[in-house]
């Protein structure tokens, strides 16, 4: 049973690529230890995605945590694992299979993940990702409905809101047709809170003179929805680990994107103040039973 009195927490993930064009500007290669201690000094509590040994033992002198992601099939998910525990991470963000994996497939191996991560005490969040099992909102749905058919318990996603916008090329507001599983909402543990509309899976969060996009506005309006469907569920003690994902040049991003670190820290002062906002809602309705 969760406590009451103690409000939900908010652990946000910094991505150590967050900081490449930063890096890239220096003129210099820099350590990892360079970093972790700039990912805290901004106030990220949690290093991703890829630690190591040496990263969470950087991570653990700044006070911070390690999440750790890992690819997992039916051949590699014991492997990958393994290697995610040796991280010490708080939590495991697992991209399951193929693309192509049919989801009574896909929930084989997402069994056979959660049975051993218990044996090895690790907490694992099926990740909801394109060219993976989970690349649309009818996988996903039948791979929670049969994981929920197998063991009477629902799963916990990552949630990653972006993915399946683009799929069905969704208008704003985006709540409505995104936020249709409150059930699995308000269990999950991880969100990705990169921002998109429903053609692009990432988009500009400011514009050349550094105010927020129209797209981000509306984008700012989701966030706000996920996080009120996600305390409807807040019973008190939980951890909620949000990542402000925004991703470089080349992958998600296009060369005309404003500065990849100054976008991260709108959205993540952005998450900081709409938790503030939902915490004291929430605590108003508790002390209110």
């Amino acid at each position: 049973m969760k406590n009451a009195t103690v409000a939900p927490q908010l652990r946000l993930v910094g991505f150590t690529f967050h900081l490449s064009e930063e890096e890239t500007a220096s003129g210099k290669e820099w350590t990892n230890a360079q970093r972790v201690a700039k990912l805290a000094k901004a106030g990220f509590h949690t290093v991703a995605p890829w630690p190591d040994e040496e990263m969470a033992a950087l991570a653990a002198k700044h006070g911070m945590e390690t999440l750790r992601y890992v690819d997992a099939n039916e051949k590699t998910w014991k492997e990958m694992l393994d290697l995610a525990k040796r991280a010490k991470s708080a939590r495991i963000n697992v991209q399951l299979c193929d693309h192509d994996t049919l989801p009574k497939e896909a929930v084989k191996v997402w069994l056979k993940c959660v049975k051993y991560a218990k044996q090895i005490g690790l907490e694992i969040d099926l990740e909801i990702h394109r060219d993976t099992a989970t690349e649309t909102p009818e996988k996903c749905w039948e791979i929670a409905r049969l994981f929920e058919k197998a063991t009477g318990e629902k799963i916990q996603f990552c949630f990653d809101f972006s993915h399946l916008a683009v799929v069905k090329h969704l208008a704003p507001p985006y709540a409505p047709r995104l936020l249709d599983h409150p059930d699995l909402i308000r269990i999950a543990r991880q969100f990705h809170f990169r921002p998109f509309n429903g053609h692009h899976c990432q988009i500009p969060v400011l514009d050349a003179k550094g105010k927020p996009t129209p797209e981000f506005e509306d984008y700012l309006q989701f966030m706000d929805d996920l996080l009120a469907c996600w305390f409807t569920g807040a019973k008190g003690g939980e951890v909620l680990y949000i990542c402000p994902e925004v991703l470089p040049k080349g992958a998600y991003g296009i060369s005309t994107f404003g500065p990849m670190w100054a976008d991260t820290l709108h959205v993540k002062n952005e998450t900081e103040r709409l938790w503030k906002k939902h915490v004291r809602k929430w605590r108003a309705k508790t002390s209110a039973r």
